[in-house]
């Protein structure tokens, strides 16, 4: 039988505690499976309330429209929120998080959400939120590098993005078109090539030649 929760603030996410995060953590999961399903085009509020098993006033009162609701169900499958690991290695910090991201990718939802945000879409609201959702991902990446610099384990001339990008649309692409999934080897081999570049200054040289 639908719940509804009665009236609650609009939100991207919050955890609110009791039934109210119950209700929330079943519309997101709902509509990752829905997006799994059918796609961000023909997903529907309604069935989102159905799978969630709540009332269709409970997701409109906390997301009116289809794109903050899904903007919220990437969040929270993306952990945005939770902390970068942080183990003293550029290396080890970069295959955590590697791999978390490739376990999520390796499920139908986080496929889902990983071709949603990296292909191109003709709704400008859903173009603007894949943008901010790429760029927001790109610069949390980046800041596991921007600590390494910090530490004096990778020059500071080097450009973190590029290196966290070298990597991850490297594994990801390659596990989203072809279904090939880098093993642990794999990705420490990966990694190695590309920090042991950074290490010694790689992508600088170009851009001294530029400026010259």
């Amino acid at each position: 039988m639908a719940e509804d929760v009665g009236p609650a603030r609009r939100t991207t996410g919050a955890r609110m505690g009791g039934r109210s995060e119950r209700v929330v953590a079943s519309v997101l999961a709902a509509v990752l499976s829905e997006l799994a399903r059918v796609g961000y085009d023909a997903l529907r509020l309604e069935d989102v309330a159905i799978r969630a098993g709540v009332a269709k006033t409970t997701v409109y009162r906390r997301w009116p429209t289809k794109v903050t609701l899904v903007h919220a169900a990437i969040r929270e499958a993306g952990r945005y929120d939770e902390p970068l690991p942080d183990t003293g290695s550029l290396r080890m910090d970069m295959l955590a998080m590697l791999e978390r991201s490739m376990a999520l990718v390796g499920t139908p939802e986080g496929r889902a959400v990983a071709r949603m945000v990296t292909t191109d879409s003709s709704d400008p609201e859903v173009q603007a939120l894949c943008h901010d959702l790429r760029e927001e991902t790109r610069r949390l990446r980046a800041r596991v590098v921007v600590r390494a610099q910090e530490r004096g384990e990778i020059p500071a001339g080097v450009d973190p993005t590029m290196v966290t990008d070298t990597v991850f649309v490297f594994a990801i692409s390659r596990l989203l078109r072809f279904g090939e999934r880098l093993d642990r080897e794999a990705c420490e081999r990966l990694i190695d090539l590309v920090v042991t570049g950074a290490e010694h200054g790689g992508g600088q040289r170009a851009l001294r030649r530029r400026r010259t």
